[in-house]
């Protein structure tokens, strides 16, 4: 039997794994070229949103930005993309996956850096890949 369970990920939730995962959970392995920071302020300028997760989160998700994650360690490596569309995918793929636990713990407000870098490996990778 298969059993498929809709939920809802909120757009605070989403900001608050983006702005854990980019300001400390996930930096050991991703890098954002400045031509990306650009891209980004190009649809979401920084006197609208200073920090810069949020700000990628907005330009995904409100003006269909895709954004491109690099190496942290070769960063002229592109490892991942950030789009709206895999960003659904990836999240869902995450839900159905053995690190469920991540989402689970960000959606009830008890995440914290590791489970806001699995939840972005996701989103930017579509599987855990470092750590």
């Amino acid at each position: 039997m298969e059993i498929t369970i809709k939920r809802k990920i909120s757009k605070d939730v989403l900001e608050n794994i983006f702005t854990t995962a980019l300001e400390g959970g996930s930096n050991y392995w991703y890098y954002i070229t400045d031509e990306q920071v650009q891209k980004v302020r190009q649809a979401v300028p920084k006197s609208n949103y200073p920090y810069i997760a949020s700000a990628i989160l907005e330009a995904v998700l409100e003006h269909n930005v895709e954004v491109e994650i690099n190496d942290a360690e070769d960063e002229d490596v592109v490892i991942g993309l950030i789009t709206r569309d895999s960003m659904v995918e990836r999240l869902q793929l995450l839900a159905d996956s053995s690190d469920a636990w991540a989402l689970e713990n960000e959606l009830k407000e008890d995440g914290d850096a590791t489970s806001s870098d699995v939840v972005f490996q996701y989103i930017a990778l579509g599987e855990v890949v470092y750590g």
